[in-house]
């Protein structure tokens, strides 16, 4: 009996448990109103998007949180901006009806970001882009961080009895999916030398008195982390101990 007992204690003694947690680090990049999308393939006055249709936005940072909380993107004469091109809906917006609202929800796929430090602030919405400002002057200057977004659904609801939006939403998806890629903050936005997770979210605004003309939408959103905390080796003993009276 008391062999085994030893035995057991010395094979407990040379176990490494890997002791591990997952921590939601938060938002990290937020912007809003100065943020507007367009498409290749949009009926403005159905507000539908045809098959194949291409998405592009761009925007101006307005906070950056946590990690990167450290610096302020509203330093007089320097500008934080981002480009989000690439995404693409295979089936178009399906329309759900309902007795007195209907969803219209869009999927895409195979986006990318890239975020932008530059000075002096020029950057310039215009009208009916692309155009002479738009993306040109949200992808000057020295590049920030850059990543891809493999997908992203918009579900808008809109009153049936008059066509008026009420509400809108845009998420890439929980668990987050979008990875950093490169940029002088990439450091940042790791933990343990692997890049971060991230999801981006935020308010999907249609209503036409809050668009810029030959823009389909205002977005108002941000980029969340989700960091994975640095593994750390502990044994059985040192583990019994912290439940020792």
């Amino acid at each position: 009996m008391t062999r085994r007992l030893l035995r057991l204690a010395l094979t407990a003694a040379l176990v490494v448990v890997p002791v591990s947690a997952f921590a939601q680090t938060g938002t990290v990049i937020d912007w809003g109103p100065d943020c507007y999308a367009w498409e290749t393939g949009y009926n403005p006055v159905t507000h539908i998007s045809a098959p194949g249709s291409q998405m592009s936005i761009v925007g101006i940072v307005n906070q950056f949180v946590g990690p990167l909380g450290s610096i302020n993107p509203n330093t007089p004469g320097t500008e934080y901006t981002f480009y989000i091109s690439g995404f693409t809906t295979a089936a178009g917006t399906a329309i759900s009806a309902g007795g007195t609202l209907s969803v219209y929800t869009t999927n895409y796929s195979g986006g990318t970001i890239t975020i932008w430090q530059n000075s002096p602030r020029n950057a310039a919405f215009g009208t009916n882009p692309p155009n002479g400002t738009v993306p040109s002057t949200f992808t000057d200057g020295t590049l920030f961080l850059s990543g891809t977004i493999p997908s992203l659904k918009v579900a808008v609801t809109r009153f049936n009895s008059n066509g008026n939006w009420l509400s809108g939403n845009a998420d890439s998806g929980d668990p987050p999916n979008g990875t950093w890629t490169g940029g002088s903050a990439l450091e940042s936005v790791s933990a343990g030398g692997h890049p971060c997770p991230w999801r981006l979210t935020g308010g999907w605004d249609m209503k036409p008195s809050d668009v810029l003309a030959g823009y389909t939408t205002q977005f108002d959103g941000k980029i969340d982390l989700n960091c994975p905390t640095a593994a750390t080796s502990s044994t059985w003993g040192a583990i019994k101990s912290q439940y020792r009276d």
